[in-house]
């Protein structure tokens, strides 16, 4: 029998794996929070072999890594206002679970049109603009195409 790595917590076995040639094993513990730090004595660990399990041991302190963007998406693509209207723009960071989902968002001509920081869009002038919203985390990008209209004047003849 190959001396096999055991993980618990607590009295749970949460990870088992075999020691391998260069006498190391990798346990993969699911469930953990991402970005997370573990104190030690979190976890313990033994090795079980022919002859038994030996005593456990606190497995080191530790932290798990963040979970990295992958990308980002804006909507609506298209849309348009009026001079002085407004408009949300939401963004949507992939994969739902990551770490860090910060946005920035940046209008390509902030005299035709502005955008706040929560994606809300304001007509300056006609015209029309590209609002591009970045991640903080690996700066993905995504595009929206705003068109400003000018505001229409009621037809005040009868």
């Amino acid at each position: 029998m190959a001396d096999t790595l055991k993980v618990y917590k607590g009295d749970d076995v949460v990870g088992t794996a075999e020691r391998q040639e260069d006498g190391k094993a990798k346990v993969t513990i699911d469930g953990l929070e991402a970005n997370t730090d573990y104190p030690a004595g979190t976890y313990k660990a033994s090795f079980e072999n022919e002859n038994g399990e030996s005593e456990k041991v606190d497995v080191p302190s530790f932290k798990t890594k963040p979970i990295s963007v992958t990308g980002v998406a804006i909507s609506p693509k298209t849309t348009s206002i009026e001079v002085a209207g407004t408009t949300k723009l939401e963004s949507t960071v992939t994969p739902s679970t990551a770490t860090n989902k910060s946005v920035s968002y940046k209008s390509s001509d902030e005299a035709v049109a502005t955008v706040s920081s929560n994606g809300t869009v304001t007509g300056v002038s006609e015209g029309g603009v590209t609002i591009t919203v970045t991640t903080q985390d690996g700066n993905k990008t995504d595009t929206a195409t705003v068109t400003v209209n000018a505001v229409e004047e009621p037809n005040t003849e009868e």
